[in-house]
């Protein structure tokens, strides 16, 4: 899985999980912990002091103190002695997992009722390690004088409301009176730029909070001090082995990856990638400190964050062989952005029991794309900054910019959001058909915030512009970054199980379907279409979804390979020279076997179907899907929308587990390859070629990341494809084969309907695509054997379709495999349909061993051994080279079960 996908699903996850309710709460840590680390915060006096103008930047590292009352027994209450390390997680670092700097902090009493022996612990128990400015000798915005300072580790102490800040640079001054720059300070101030600039972390690196005064403690030098080069043994702190710097004297890890390639489900590698990633050599499978110091992805954003400091890690719980680092890295932190909506707090360490307060993003986070003839409800970038209390927000838009393109409405509340998560209130875009590519809009949006059995939110007001965009469906990319291989609009239906078996009836689609199947519009390839449309049909039993189920291919062995009747690119080179491929994604890896000559996909035989004119258009609210395939993301303009936006084609993935249970819709990734029928004068694509669509103007063959999209828990996914774009760019005028390619390498992509829902009529007799031939005669378009609709029955020994051929006898169309309503029986024995072969029961009537079955109809050969699929040689004596598929399909659904 790709790092992008992975931030994508974590960001959709984060948010439901947060609704569900309160996470185990602790009392607080007993012992100091890292809350806060920041990367180059913007401004001016955004840091924990004020700075000059001319800084750029102002990093800090926090740590929380907790108070006497909760305090280990094994710590010293009146001299808590802390030392911070950073050790270097940078690959391409000549310094990789030695020590960076070390800082030791003066001591704190956390008891002063017997006498003051340290620093005494701030009010908050935020402690603050950061950088001052300073003109001249000593730096300015310290607290006292250098004859009167209690404390400094590098440059001096000031005192804050309610938190303790400690420079750390400053050291060319020489120290104060009382407390002069001691020797185990290694590290800061060694650079000409360090004391200036304020940088403080450079990259990837562990950040290690140890108690100095811990047994078998030895102090570590960085690995740059002039004091103890060359060389410098006295830099190793060898992480993975735990020797010289135990875990013993641990109080507390992170590590930030700004790795473009790091992984945080993968955390720790069990082996080397090969990709030289951050840190996997610093903190291995089995390492010392790799379960202790969870991996937090920093790659974009410009720091994390302990997200509630009273809820435990896994390495704070009672559980001590539970110790998890990814579930830490999503769970237990946040990361920090300058945009918001989850800014930088120095000095401040929120609690779950801590009031919610609204946080807002900046302008430049509220931009959201939209697409003509569609109302979107984008949901404004917000957050609960607080604790763990229930919050909701409603977003309310000001006048448009330009009515004529776009006006605004109510949106949708936000879902609850408790501390530290995203809150995404919308507003309701609704766009003109005719709005312009790239047209922007603005407008003014107010914010509200209420809190749901709790405090009073702070700050719950706040307003901002939001920016909307008109997408170009039209454009998307190739493989070799250039406009344009093929574009399609595709849209996602989650349906929530219901009291009626068949949920699916209660739908628009629902409606289309069954009253188009009965006028010949709507066609089903699977053979399904019956039970679909039958009421009670119940779609929440295991046994009849797995009867209905097209499963994706699970094992290599089951992978397949089409070749192109053209002559064109095969299946194989279709996915392996698209764009998604190219541009290094790694989203088709897992689905190619080792020698990439076969894919995990299904093919489905679609009636011939027009690319353009759908007239389907459901009712309900729909989630497109993103240049990247994401629909559903909570804060898109393409989510929760009402479209006049027809569609071609729809499938329908289901969600029913054999358990009775419903998976995720995480895993249930999919491209979607076509294969070209009819083309319009001067198309760039010729009949029988494949084409692997992108979606909404993104890379050619992005894959549809089938996420849980509202209303969440979906029994199935009802999948829309909008031909439209791909009809008028490359001149395709119909589609009669396609392919659902699997995504994610987990096989769960499960289609249960496939229904072309702007099919050619073929029972009218007149020339309805106008090709010049007429339907039943020489329409190709009718005469195509994928197309089961076109006869109404293939067993009366009558000419249904005008094609001059006896059903059941020379008629070929009869013939083919794929139309299952041929042969009503199969388990007869009988050769009903005149083709020349017995039909064959599997040998059960008669006891027959399989091995002796010679000449079974392969018509009645498939997953299901009452119904007729698709086998090589069908009606031309193909003997037992037709059970293979069989027997592979049982293979498979033993395998999946």
């Amino acid at each position: 899985m790709s790092l992008a996908r992975t931030v994508r699903i974590l960001g959709i996850g984060a948010l439901a999980a947060f609704a569900g309710g309160n996470a185990a709460l602790a009392q607080g840590p007993n012992h100091p912990v890292l809350t806060e680390v920041y990367r180059d915060p913007p401004g001016v006096n955004d840091g924990p002091v004020g700075r000059l103008p001319g800084n750029a930047h102002q990093e800090y590292i926090e740590i929380y103190l907790p108070p006497l009352a909760a305090l280990a027994p094994t710590l010293n209450k009146d001299a808590i002695q802390l030392t911070f390390y950073e050790v270097e997680g940078d690959s391409s670092s000549t310094g990789l997992g030695l020590v960076e700097y070390r800082i030791d902090l003066p001591s704190f009493d956390l008891d002063p009722s017997n006498g003051l022996t340290g620093l005494p612990r701030p009010a908050s128990g935020v402690v603050v390690l950061g950088w001052v400015n300073y003109t001249g000798s000593p730096p300015t915005a310290l607290a006292g004088t250098p004859a009167t300072r209690v404390g400094l580790v590098n440059g001096g102490i000031t005192s804050a409301v309610g938190f303790t800040f400690i420079a750390v640079n400053g050291a060319q001054f020489g120290g104060t009176t009382n407390f002069p720059v001691p020797a185990a300070v290694s590290g800061i101030n060694l650079t000409s730029l360090d004391p200036t600039e304020g940088f403080m972390d450079n990259g990837s690196a562990v950040l290690l909070l140890v108690n100095r005064s811990a047994a078998g403690y030895v102090q570590r030098f960085a690995f740059d001090d002039p004091a103890h080069q060359p060389p410098n043994p006295n830099a190793v702190v060898s992480l993975p082995s735990g020797t010289v710097l135990g875990v013993a004297s641990l109080l507390d890890g992170v590590a930030g990856n700004d790795d473009s390639n790091f992984d945080v489900l993968k955390q720790p590698y069990q082996t080397p990638t090969g990709k030289n990633i951050d840190l996997e050599t610093v903190l291995p499978k089995n390492g010392a400190f790799s379960l202790r110091a969870a991996q937090v992805d920093e790659a974009n954003e410009n720091g994390y964050a302990r997200l509630l400091v009273d809820i435990a890690k896994t390495t704070e719980d009672a559980n001590a062989g539970n110790d998890d680092p990814v579930d830490d890295a999503l769970f237990a932190y946040r990361t920090i952005a300058n945009t918001g909506p989850l800014r930088a707090t120095p000095g401040r360490a929120p609690f779950s029991t801590s009031a919610p307060e609204l946080a807002v993003g900046d302008a430049s986070l509220q931009i959201f794309d939209v697409l003509s003839n569609t109302t979107g409800r984008p949901g404004l970038v917000a957050a609960n900054a607080g604790g763990d209390f229930a919050m909701q927000a409603t977003a309310t838009a000001g006048a448009s910019s330009a009515p004529a393109l776009m006006t605004f409405g109510p949106g949708d509340a936000s879902i609850t959001s408790l501390g530290q998560s995203p809150v995404v209130p919308s507003v309701a875009a609704t766009v003109a058909a005719g709005a312009a590519p790239a047209s922007l809009v603005t407008a003014p949006v107010a914010l509200h915030a209420v809190t749901i059995g709790g405090p009073p939110t702070v700050n719950p007001n706040a307003s901002v512009t939001a920016t909307f965009r008109v997408l170009d469906p039209t454009t998307g990319l190739t493989s070799g970054g250039l406009p344009f291989q093929a574009t399609s609009l595709v849209a996602v239906q989650g349906i929530r199980p219901s009291a009626a078996a068949n949920e699916l009836l209660a739908t628009s689609f629902g409606a289309f379907v069954t009253a188009g199947l009965a006028g010949g519009l709507v066609k089903e390839a699977l053979g399904n279409a019956t039970a679909l449309t039958s009421p009670a049909t119940n779609l929440a039993s295991p046994p009849v979804v797995d009867a209905l189920d097209v499963e994706m291919p699970a094992l290599p062995a089951l992978f397949i390979q089409v070749l192109s009747p053209a002559g064109l690119e095969s299946l194989v080179t279709t996915v392996l020279t698209s764009a998604e491929v190219v541009a290094g994604t790694g989203t088709y890896d897992a689905s190619l076997n080792a020698a990439s000559t076969a894919v995990a996909a299904i093919e489905i035989p679609i009636a011939e179907t027009r690319t353009s004119g759908g007239i389907f258009v459901p009712t309900e609210r729909v989630h497109y899907a993103d240049a990247g395939g994401l629909p559903g993301a909570p804060t898109s303009g393409l989510t929760n929308t009402n479209t006049n936006r027809g569609f071609e084609l729809a499938l329908i993935d289901s969600q029913v587990q054999s358990a009775g249970t419903l998976e995720s819709g995480a895993t249930d990734d999919f491209g979607l390859i076509v294969e070209i029928g009819q083309t319009e004068p001067g198309a760039t694509v010729v009949p029988g070629q494949f084409v692997f669509l992108s979606m909404m103007g993104g890379l050619e063959g992005a894959d549809v990341d089938s996420l849980d999209v509202p209303p969440f828990g979906s029994q199935d996914n009802i999948v829309y494809v909008d031909l439209e774009p791909f009809h008028a760019v490359l001149g395709a005028k119909t589609v009669n084969r396609l392919f659902v390619v699997d995504g994610s390498g987990t096989g769960t992509v499960d289609v249960i309907g496939a229904f072309s829902l702007n099919a050619l009529p073929c029972a009218n007799g007149i020339d309805d695509d106008g090709d010049g031939a007429t339907d039943f005669g020489s329409d190709i378009g009718c005469a195509s054997a994928d197309d089961r609709s076109e006869l109404p029955d293939c067993g009366d020994g009558l000419d249904n379709d005008g094609d001059g051929a006896i059903d059941g006898g020379s008629d070929v169309a009869c013939l083919d495999a794929m139309k299952p309503r041929e042969n009503p029986q199969c388990q007869d024995g009988i050769g009903n349909d005149a083709d020349g072969l017995t039909d064959w029961d599997g040998g059960a009537s008669a006891g027959v061993p399989l091995a002796q079955q010679t000449q079974p109809d392969p018509e009645c050969v498939g997953p299901a051994l009452d119904r007729e699929a698709p086998a090589s040689g069908c009606g031309l004596g193909a003997g037992l080279v037709a059970v293979i598929p069989l027997l592979s399909a049982l293979r498979r659904r033993a395998l999946r079960r």
